[in-house]
């Protein structure tokens, strides 16, 4: 019996699943989107750079909607943030904001 019990407790030990770090889901897990900017009643948006069908609603980590996204209305852009699912889009809270072109246009539309 004392020979087993070391083999026991490592079975035991081997069962129980242990988070990895670095590998987070759900809510506090930081994602990058990219696609373009669009304002909707008040609410700015990011759309599918090609289709501009609306990925997710953009809420800025601080400060204002209208001091983050104004300028960049109608470009292309990669946001880095937290990702909540919240009906009809998913809520992206925005930490950093890059610039990837200065125009947006769906596929077959973008200019030579």
């Amino acid at each position: 019996m004392r020979i087993l019990m070391p083999f026991m407790l490592l079975a035991v030990g081997m069962a129980v699943a242990v988070p990895q770090p670095g590998k987070q889901s759900g809510p506090s897990a930081k994602v990058s989107l990219t696609g373009c900017v669009d304002e909707h009643d008040g609410h700015y948006i990011l759309t599918n750079d090609t289709t501009l069908e609306p990925k997710a609603s953009l809420r800025p980590a601080a400060g204002s909607a209208e001091d983050n996204f104004a300028r960049y209305v109608g470009q292309k852009v990669s946001v880095r943030g937290r990702l909540a699912k919240e009906p009809p889009l998913p809520v992206m809270t925005v930490e950093s904001l890059k610039p990837v072109s200065e125009t947006c246009a769906p596929a077959g539309e973008q200019r030579q």
